[in-house]
């Protein structure tokens, strides 16, 4: 699992990239640096910071399956919450629609909105930081027996990523009574038809062109692999990963 969690010196750059590159408004910056912050930051130049705060939605889709840290926001830089609020309704009916899960009914977001940083020494530019800000959906809907956590870029209001759970149930009894084989069945029609609906709803959602598709198994995981170009041709990688029991499912992230 991925360490998310941000360190003071990652703050400290982060706050002070983002004052230089107006990264997002200054009002912005200045309280996640007063709330955030117990160390002074130092200043570096523009053309040293890495970000992809202006970047195009493939860059973006990218650093939310590969980001390591997070610093909370008091509010995004573009999109605010009622907005989030609308692309987040938008997404649930498109993931029901393209037969992802159920139709879940729930108004009530928690909404959270935080710069992601990927890079190995988050306090020298030159090592390769890239960051951007994203929010964070969780929705419950306990008649569904669903949780969903959705990751939505701030500029775009796009989806980035999601990971839901479905519980409720006692998957380990049931697959005591069916061997690997069936089980390794199931599992590959299931990803089959469901990797087949996000194929669709990436061509319409993102405007990608579907160029392949590759199922790979890693111990008790499985996942669809499909593979995708974007208007100017780059190639963009998205998983579809699923447990044994069919219980915990994720898009462009990692179980």
């Amino acid at each position: 699992m991925k360490n998310r969690r941000g360190m003071a010196v990652a703050a400290a750059f982060l706050a002070a990239a983002a004052l230089t590159v107006g990264f997002f408004l200054p009002d912005l910056a200045g309280r996640a640096a007063d709330q955030k912050l117990s160390v002074q930051a130092e200043t570096f130049a523009i053309g040293k910071v890495p970000s992809a705060a202006d970047a195009r939605l493939v860059d973006m889709l990218k650093l939310a399956a590969t980001y390591e840290n997070e610093l909370y926001l008091d509010h995004g830089a573009v999109s605010d919450e009622v907005d989030i609020r609308i692309s987040a309704a938008d997404i649930i009916n498109r993931l029901s629609e393209y037969g992802m899960m159920d139709k879940i009914e729930c108004e009530d977001f928690s909404l959270s909105p935080f710069i992601a940083v990927k890079g190995k020494d988050q306090s020298v530019p030159s090592t390769g930081v890239q960051m951007g800000i994203i929010w964070k959906c969780y929705v419950s809907d306990p008649q569904a027996g669903i949780d969903l956590e959705l990751l939505i870029d701030d500029r775009s209001g796009k989806m980035l990523s999601f990971g839901f759970n479905r519980y409720g149930e006692n998957p380990g009894a049931e697959e005591e009574y069916r061997n690997e084989e069936e089980i390794s069945k199931e599992i590959q029609e299931d990803l089959q038809e469901k990797s087949a609906g996000l194929q669709t709803l990436c061509e319409e959602y993102y405007g990608f062109r579907h160029t392949d598709t590759e199922y790979h198994t890693e111990g008790p995981s499985c996942f669809a692999r499909i593979f995708f170009e974007d208007e100017n041709g780059e190639n963009i990688t998205l998983d579809l990963e699923r447990d044994q029991y069919g219980t915990v499912y994720t898009w462009n992230r990692t179980l």
